[in-house]
């Protein structure tokens, strides 16, 4: 889009010479409010069948809960093994910073969960929007698109949890607005503004940091060198700064702990793996897969600059790739790629880039998938339907184990922190994942438990889930199961007690 400088006396503001009108074809736009209304509608159906008397379907989602719980109560971080019991962690402190705060000021554990959940999908979606409408979308084209955030498999599953990625994607992706009011005032507190997004977002999820490559990258093109070198020795001091004082107020955990977890015991076969899994898991969810096909379509199949948009959806690529060399690492790792999918294929819908007609056929199929699954249509896979069969973990279920297996004092070690955080006591093991890690790698975490579990020092031992034949289990569950027997069946918690040899 071709850009005028206007002169008015000692500003220079600049104005679009061609700014997007298109597209406005009523199918298309029709098509797009369809799939914005049913993805909204399934999305608060989905809400209101799960939440209530329900504590989160994940366990990540209670480990995120019960870091929130220690910060609440004075405990920012904690050793891989310390006097507190087994921690260690990669996760960044904005998000469980936030639900402590919100749990601080009286709400409970799991609604604080809810609300900070849903608040950054909403979030999402307004800098979707907002970063839409600073390419000069129209509003009648942006607003749909933005709510099209909550048109996915992975929002689904994840409305259930509580999930990092939509805020860390809502704060990088806020930077996009602020970058281009920068260039458009030529102020650079805009910038500033902007170079602050990214390190809010590296402070909820680490790699979110890497979003500052694209802003460099466009104003670096943009013949603004001397504003990108400053954007990022900028953005990577504050983030050195922000970080380092995260460490100090962890005491020296901090990095301690994220060095022991960072890698999630990844090797090289993973690497190797990742690009498959990239397209598998994109091939998974068909909502996310179809924005992704039309953003590359309309930003890379004919030739031209790349623009911030191209950027932030490379970015988001390159980012989801390393991720998913992590093992362990899921689909959730997707809503960075649907959002900047949605940004690209915004500006080259506006752009007339793809032909008005074959795009609406596109979104109302979307639309009539998204309600088939959200219905659910029989025979038609869905998340609603998946939930349904499965044993959903419940406040009741919780205070049931506490009420017959672990009266006041009871030692136990529970691979789910929401047994101890929904009876307001810390947690002796933070994650459960990282721990199976320790005891493969005979790391010391690894071997006190061990040690803990031959002795039986706890009286209890409580599993999330069964995995049924033991060439299934991880190392962490064979070594329970080779000195615990299973006791009792709360599902879904499985309740194990010393073997009597």
């Amino acid at each position: 889009m071709s850009l005028v400088l206007i002169r008015r006396g000692d500003k220079q503001i600049r104005t679009s010479r061609d700014a997007r009108t298109g597209p406005g074809d009523p199918w298309l736009l029709a098509a797009l409010w369809t799939m914005a209304i049913v993805a909204v509608a399934a999305a608060a159906r989905l809400l209101i069948w799960y939440w209530p008397g329900r504590v989160f379907d994940g366990v990540t989602s209670h480990i995120w809960t019960a870091l929130a719980w220690d910060l609440a109560h004075g405990h920012f971080y904690r050793s891989p093994l310390g006097p507190d019991g087994y921690g260690g962690t990669r996760y960044m402190p904005l998000l469980f910073g936030a639900q402590a705060l919100l749990m601080r000021l009286g709400l409970d554990p799991i609604h604080a969960g809810v609300l900070l959940m849903q608040g950054s999908v909403l979030a999402a979606a307004a800098a979707l929007y907002a970063a839409l409408r600073a390419h000069q979308i129209p509003r009648r084209l942006a607003a749909p698109l933005a709510l099209a955030v909550f048109g996915t498999v992975i929002y689904q599953q994840y409305c259930t949890d509580l999930d990092p990625d939509y805020l860390a994607f809502a704060l990088a992706m806020s930077s996009v607005p602020l970058a281009v009011r920068s260039v458009r005032l030529n102020q650079a507190r805009w910038l500033f503004a902007a170079g602050l997004a990214v390190v809010l977002a590296a402070l909820t999820k680490v790699t979110a940091l890497a979003y500052l490559a694209p802003i460099a990258w466009w104003l670096l093109t943009s013949g603004r060198s001397r504003a990108a070198a400053w954007f990022v020795l900028g953005t990577i001091a504050l983030f050195t700064a922000a970080a380092g004082l995260v460490e100090v107020a962890s005491h020296g955990v901090f990095l301690e702990s994220f060095r022991a977890t960072i890698s999630g015991g990844m090797g090289p076969p993973d690497v190797w793996r990742a690009v498959p899994k990239f397209f598998r898991e994109i091939a998974i969810d068909p909502f996310v897969a179809v924005p992704f096909i039309v953003a590359c379509w309309c930003g890379f199949v004919r030739p031209g600059r790349l623009g911030l948009p191209q950027m932030v959806l490379v970015t988001a690529s390159a980012i989801t790739l390393v991720i998913f060399a992590s093992p362990g690492t899921v689909g959730n790792h997707l809503v960075d790629l649907h959002m900047a999918s949605l940004l690209l294929a915004g500006v080259g819908m506006a752009d007339n880039q793809l032909p008005a007609r074959a795009a609406a056929a596109v979104f109302a199929g979307m639309a009539a998938a998204m309600a088939a699954i959200s219905l659910p249509v029989p025979g038609i896979p869905s998340v609603i339907a998946t939930l349904r069969a499965q044993s959903l973990p419940s406040r009741a279920t919780v205070r049931a184990v506490h009420e017959e297996f672990l009266p006041a004092g009871t030692r136990y070690l529970s691979t789910d922190p929401v047994i101890a955080v929904l009876h307001d006591e810390p947690p002796l093991l933070l994650d459960a994942f990282n721990l199976n890690r320790y005891v493969r790698e005979r790391a010391p975490a690894g071997r006190d438990v061990e040690e803990r579990l031959r002795r039986h020092d706890f009286a209890f031992v409580i599993l999330r889930e069964e995995r049924g034949l033991s060439v299934d289990r991880n190392d962490l569950e064979r070594l329970i199961h080779s000195t615990y027997d299973v006791r009792a069946v709360r599902r879904p918690f499985i309740v194990l007690v010393p073997r009597a040899d």
